[in-house]
């Protein structure tokens, strides 16, 4: 029985890893914050599956038109959201929910503020745990007179303070950041990475997987960002629930996956590469700020991957020593593979 109990961690830690989709507990919310002239505009883009059941379908059916759904959704986002400039509240005026039409995987809650004042400094406060989850965080974008800087609400901190008349020096460090929380909180992309690293072979092979991968979701994320091609993400987040499937599934019945793994890793890297421009595309950059966010994004993204990876190899080298080098590779696509299918069906199906 303690044989068994290092690959039932493993099976345990990757059935945690898929969480936020199996339990509805986690979600990242990507937002745009536009203030001006004693205006502001709070618009806040959310992932439905992600959320806990009863607020999707509360979004859902208020994006459709529901006016008591419409209301209950407004309320909340009243209590979730504050805004303070020069020490007096702000009013909160219009609520408008949008997106979470047919096959549509996210819905926006866009709210008005109205601030007495234009100048001083700008508190906003925003806790979403009762409608949107308990561990639900936000990262942003937010622009003011003064220029754009990137904002996170999380667990650790739930407001941010700007000074209206400071000019901002935006540099892509702070793109950086976005850059690994989105990926370390990408639950699909790092279980991907889990089913193409489950049965390398060496360092050399790790190397070219992680490579692949990395050039390839590098060329489709610029391209996205710069709005050079898109792809819908009603077809993206399906496709990139089919292709960790098809890996895990590979690893499971391939005779030998390993030795063409670097070229799926390089094609299934141009889909996931869409996935990550989504989070700067709903941010709202332009001009100069998106050419930074991408360098910074994409840097960041690179840096959690590599964090991952750090992470995750040490502990499947230990896991796979004596009988465990054949069951582990299979305990842990067996899991991924579990929680794909899952993702799949349910992103084929969202909305």
């Amino acid at each position: 029985m303690t044989r068994l109990a290092p690959w039932a961690l493993l099976w345990l830690t990757l059935i945690d890893c898929g969480g936020g989709a199996l339990a509805h507990v986690t979600t990242t919310g990507l937002l745009r914050i536009e203030f001006i002239g004693g205006r502001m505009l709070y618009a806040l883009s959310v992932v439905l599956p992600e959320l806990p059941a009863a607020s999707a379908t509360i979004l859902t059916a208020a994006a459709n038109g529901d006016r008591g759904a419409a209301e209950v959704a407004a309320e909340a986002a009243r209590r979730s959201v504050t805004v303070d400039l020069d020490g007096a509240r702000c009013r909160t005026g219009r609520v408008r929910i949008g997106g979470a039409g047919t096959n549509e995987t996210r819905a926006t809650i866009e709210i008005d503020f109205t601030c007495d004042a234009s100048h001083g400094r700008l508190d906003i406060a925003e806790d979403w745990r009762a409608f949107l989850g308990e561990h639900y965080q936000t990262l942003g974008n937010l622009r003011t007179p003064g220029g754009e800087r990137q904002v996170i609400f999380g667990e650790e901190t739930r407001s941010v303070t700007v000074d209206i008349d400071r000019t901002v020096a935006t540099g892509w460090f702070d793109f950086v950041k976005l850059g690994i929380a989105h990926i370390l909180t990408g639950y699909d992309h790092l279980l991907f990475l889990v089913a193409l690293l489950a049965t390398a072979r060496g360092g050399w092979s790790v190397v070219r997987i992680v490579t692949a991968f990395t050039l390839a979701h590098s060329v489709t994320l610029s391209i996205a960002a710069l709005g050079i091609v898109t792809v819908p993400e009603r077809i993206i987040e399906p496709l990139i629930a089919a292709t960790i499937v098809w890996v895990a599934l590979e690893n499971l019945f391939a005779t030998d996956p390993d030795r063409m793994r670097w070229l799926w890793s390089f094609g299934f890297g141009l889909v996931h590469g869409f996935g990550f421009a989504s989070a700067l595309g709903e941010l709202g950059l332009r001009g100069p700020a998106l050419v930074r966010g991408l360098v910074g994004f994409n840097i960041g993204v690179e840096i959690g991957q590599l964090i991952f990876v750090a992470i995750f190899l040490p502990a499947l080298t230990w896991l796979a020593r004596g009988r465990g080098a054949r069951l582990t590779p299979r305990i842990a696509s067996l899991a991924v593979a579990v929680i794909g299918t899952y993702w799949l069906v349910e992103r084929i199906f969202a909305g």
